[in-house]
């Protein structure tokens, strides 16, 4: 019989380090009525929204902006609140540092919760671009765009054909877009 080996000492410790480190960042935000106050330093993603979703299809339309492709993460939250916005942008924050599109979509396609999967839009040229969010199942999720929505005139619909807005966001606009000229009026955010 072969004997089973365990982790070693500096494993644990490594372990045991990187746990109390992200149990400080936590804790440290904790604000007198105990709730945290998290923000992200510099993520890669301009702009954060979570919503509460039931199980269906749901419609988000964009117009003509700024660029003809947007990277687009849509990840599943433990709530959509600001604090599960937050834990939600961090998986989103590691698709797009991976600054791999894993699926390309355009007019008319569907998308589904992932956090695995960074979406790249291909805007039409002209005039509407609609994806679905298809919604396998009541819960909370997020959304992570490299651009505002308002850049697009976005608008996220219901299955009943309601215009929705998130619950929490996040906005980033300390981003370089490139050679545009645009830039945002608002580039902080408090939770």
């Amino acid at each position: 019989m072969e004997p089973v080996s365990g982790p070693t000492r500096r494993q644990v410790a490594l372990g045991v380090a990187t746990l109390a480190a992200g149990l400080a960042g936590c804790l440290g935000s904790l604000t007198d009525d105990g709730s945290h106050e998290h923000e992200h330093d510099d993520p890669p993603w301009e702009w954060g929204g979570s919503y509460e979703l039931e199980s269906g299809v749901y419609t988000y339309t964009y117009h003509e902006g700024p660029d003809p492709e947007m990277d687009l993460a849509f990840v599943p939250a433990e709530e959509s609140d600001d604090h599960g916005l937050f834990h939600a942008g961090e998986t989103a924050t590691e698709l797009f540092e991976a600054d791999d599109a894993d699926t390309v979509v355009s007019d008319g396609d569907a998308i589904r919760p992932s956090s695995e999967t960074l979406y790249r839009i291909e805007f039409e040229s002209a005039g509407e671009t609609t994806i679905e969010l298809r919604v396998g199942s009541d819960g909370s999720y997020s959304m992570f765009t490299a651009h505002v929505p308002d850049e697009f005139d976005a608008e996220l619909r219901a299955p009943a054909g309601d215009e929705m807005a998130p619950e929490a966001t996040e906005l980033r606009s300390g981003h370089d877009h490139g050679n545009d000229d645009h830039d945002h009026e608002n580039d902080s955010h408090d939770h």
